[in-house]
This record gives structure tokens, C-alpha cells and sequence, in this order.
């Protein structure tokens, strides 16, 4: 039986991000990388490991039964928080079979899941081609790296909301969105269009990789309302809003990532206990055995883990 890890977050600089979740570096900090096979573990038995380290170390034990057996990377999630200030590119993500004719042998695709933590007024994101488009025009725009935005659904959101996209899917996230994000531990990202900013050798366009890996008949639909249940299922991960209290258990199938949202949240399990603050995330492993979440007022849980 093992017991939970406390990952620690890695921040991202991104031209787009924000103030939210970290201090400005060099650039500001867009992305926080809080679980996932490159985040170290903050203390306990295999502090100092990252997440992939212990998954090749202890292999079932910390992922689970249901975790694929490759290629690619031991640890099968990566969680992200997302704060952008400005519009994210618009991109799309290979499948499997698309990333590894595209980028080796070891690669895998990147599905992925999003939730929305805050959304300010006006705050949108775009998902998939606007009803009536052809898939012909929107596969010419991006090759003749003309602009798309025009050509995809927009979406007013509000904090609760929620989106499974499967890879192939065009998308791009608005300013004042605070996102969750869950995906297969990927970071292969192809730029179609970049809202007007100058290419550069960091920020290129990816023309001929966007070709292969889009599907423009996807069109995935917005889980409004915030309301505690299943928000996501795929054949790669499935996420859940969680109201405590509430008993948990992984079975020995799953890895659980556990992000309090809202409020802070106690996990107790057999001979373990940990609290975590809004926006903190715990690894429970795979044979942690039950566990019970219980919540502060107006407090939740995201727990992702594989189907």
C-alpha cells in the first residue's frame, strides 16, 4: 500500500499568460504544471523523484491496473492550471497514431479535458468548426495560413462549465479564463493561427502538422452548470467533480489526482490524512486503499484517473 505524493507545481512562461498563478519572470506564468510525469515529489519516501521516476519504479502499485503499457511515458495523466491574459494560439493536438508517424515512435497524442475555474465578463473559449462550415474551407485556411477564428464555434462560459476534446479538435482559449485542465501526458501542440503575433523561431506555425492531425468534423459540445457528476470519459482519462463528503477508492485500477477547488479539502485514509488548499493537488496512488474528501463550505473536488 502506498501513500500519497504531494507533486510540486512547475511553472510555465507563456507570451499569453497572466498574474493568477505565480509572480511575472521573464515572461508571465501561463501554465502551472501541477501532476504529471515531470513534476518532482515534494517530500516523503520518494521525494525528490519526479512522477515518471516512481511510475517506471513502482509501476501498478502508483498508476494502476488500468494504465496503458506503452509507448510512451509510465506516468498517464498530466494536470494542468491555465491563466491566460491574452488568447491562446489557435491549435490543434495529434491522435495517437498521428503523433508517433509525426514525432517518433514513443510519442502519444494529446486528448485532453477542460474545466473552468473562473471566467470574467466576456470570457470565451472557441471549440471546434461553427456549424456550416465545410470541412474543405477550413482545412484551406490553414493552408494558406489564413485566419481561422472567424471559422470556429464561440463559446460565452462561466466557472463550472466543462469540454472533453478529443485530439483533432481546432480550439483556443480567451482571456479571463481560470482553466483546469486534464490531458494524455503530451506537449505536442500545432499553431495554426496566432492572433496576429509575428512568428518566431519559439512560436512557428505548423502548417503541414495541423493538416495531419486535424479532424474538422469535430465539434465538441459545453457541460454547463457545474453540477457534481461525471464531466469527461475517454478512452484516455475521466474526470469528476466531487462534493464531499464522499467516499473514494482506486481499486488498484487508478491513479487519483485531486484538486480542491472552491475551499480547502481533508482526504483521510488508513494511517494517512492530508489537507490541501484551493488549487493544491495530491497524487493518491493507485493501492492507497479507500479514502474519504471531505470539504470545507463551498468546497469540490476534480479528481482525474484512467477509464
Amino acid at each position: 500500500m502506498l501513500s500519497p505524493m504531494r507533486p510540486i507545481p512547475l511553472a510555465k512562461e507563456r507570451v499569453w499568460g497572466g498574474t493568477r498563478l505565480g509572480p511575472p519572470r521573464a515572461l508571465p506564468i501561463g501554465e502551472l504544471w501541477v501532476a504529471g510525469p515531470w513534476n518532482e515529489v515534494a517530500d516523503g519516501p520518494h521525494a525528490g523523484r519526479t512522477l515518471e521516476e516512481a511510475a517506471v519504479a513502482l509501476g501498478p502499485a502508483l498508476v494502476g491496473s488500468a494504465a496503458p503499457p506503452g509507448p510512451g511515458l509510465r506516468f498517464p495523466l498530466l494536470v494542468k492550471l491555465l491563466d491566460p491574459a491574452a488568447w491562446l494560439s489557435v491549435q490543434v493536438h495529434p491522435d495517437d497514431e498521428t503523433a508517433r508517424r509525426l514525432a517518433g515512435p514513443d510519442a502519444v497524442g494529446k486528448a485532453e479535458a477542460w474545466f473552468v475555474l473562473e471566467a470574467g465578463p466576456g470570457a470565451e473559449l472557441l471549440v471546434g468548426a461553427r456549424p456550416g462550415v465545410r470541412d474543405a474551407d477550413l482545412r484551406d485556411a490553414i493552408r494558406r495560413g489564413a485566419a481561422t477564428t472567424d471559422l470556429l464555434a464561440r463559446h460565452s462560459v462561466a466557472a463550472g462549465d466543462a469540454v472533453l476534446l478529443p485530439a483533432g479538435t481546432l480550439h483556443a482559449v480567451g482571456p479571463g479564463v481560470l482553466l483546469y485542465e486534464v490531458q494524455q501526458p503530451s506537449d505536442l501542440t500545432y499553431r495554426v493561427d496566432d492572433w496576429g503575433r509575428p512568428t518566431t523561431p519559439e512560436r512557428p506555425l505548423h502548417t503541414a502538422e495541423a493538416l495531419a492531425a486535424v479532424d474538422p468534423g469535430r465539434r465538441p459540445a459545453i457541460r454547463r452548470g457545474g453540477a457534481a457528476g461525471r464531466l469527461a470519459q475517454g478512452p484516455h482519462f475521466v474526470l469528476d467533480l466531487v462534493d464531499g463528503p464522499a467516499p473514494l477508492d482506486p481499486a488498484g485500477r487508478t491513479l487519483h489526482v485531486v484538486t480542491a477547488v472552491g475551499a480547502a479539502l481533508d482526504l483521510a485514509g488508513d494511517a494517512w490524512h492530508e489537507r490541501l488548499e484551493p488549487r493544491e493537488t495530491l497524487l493518491v496512488p493507485a493501492t492507497a486503499g479507500p479514502y474519504r474528501l471531505a470539504a470545507e463550505t463551498g468546497g469540490r473536488a476534480l479528481v482525474a484517473a484512467l477509464p
